[in-house]
């Protein structure tokens, strides 16, 4: 937990849930990625699924990605049954089922195309809401470089590399944004540098040059590349 995000000023409900994400203590961004999904099926477990239109859309406007079919049925068994997945569930099946069925039926040219069109599906829903909720914050971030107090805490923030790809593009350059860049930046070589530093004194003979900050280079690593 950054101990200064409780000081920052926080001028509209973006504010506040990036400092509530910042407070977590990992990736903001990957935080306001998994808080705007989880909604995304709270809102289709509890309400959406019920809905005759929402059902319409399956599989023809919208999806779900794979892993994100599979946290349907855990997110409402954390809260009730799983009425609302053998709905959802069941009316995917049904839309997919006939497709292939219908493409099946097909012959030569024309059904090497429709399996190939079975093949491409609409956008995950819930990873869409997820990448709208990103972009919000993204862009709040480089705004916020011009508030000295909020370049403190965003230099310090432990973003994964993707994020901080994809926030150093939405910034643009901005040079309000350099300083934020440069601390992001140094912090990726250091643990570049105590990385190869456990591998280094890995060897018998240099292991009593082995420290902590090298031993949990590798930890480090694993959320910078794989997020959190």
């Amino acid at each position: 937990m950054n101990q200064h995000s409780a000081e920052l000023p926080q001028r509209d409900l973006v504010d506040v849930r990036l400092v509530a994400a910042i407070e977590l203590g990992g990736c903001v961004i990957c935080a306001v990625r998994a808080r705007a999904e989880s909604a995304a099926i709270e809102a289709v477990v509890d309400e959406r699924v019920m809905d005759i239109g929402f059902r319409a859309g399956l599989e023809r406007s919208f999806a779900f990605c794979r892993r994100h079919i599979v946290e349907v049925v855990a997110a409402e068994r954390r809260s009730s049954g799983i009425l609302s997945s053998s709905i959802l569930y069941g009316a995917i099946l049904a839309r997919r089922l006939a497709i292939v069925r219908e493409t099946l039926g097909s012959r030569g040219r024309g059904r090497r195309k429709r399996l190939a069109d079975a093949r491409t599906r609409p956008a995950c829903v819930v990873c869409t809401e997820g990448a709208a909720a990103v972009d919000v914050a993204l862009q709040r971030l480089v705004a916020r470089s011009t508030d000295q107090a909020w370049v403190a805490v965003i230099g310090e923030i432990p973003f994964c590399l993707d994020d901080l790809v994809a926030l150093l593009a939405a910034a643009e350059g901005a040079v309000s944004f350099a300083p934020i860049a440069e601390h992001q930046l140094s912090r990726l070589d250091d643990l570049e540098r105590r990385l190869d530093a456990y591998a280094h004194n890995s060897a018998p003979e240099r292991r009593h040059l082995m420290t902590d900050d090298h031993r949990r280079a590798a930890d480090e690593a694993s959320r910078v590349l794989g997020g959190d």
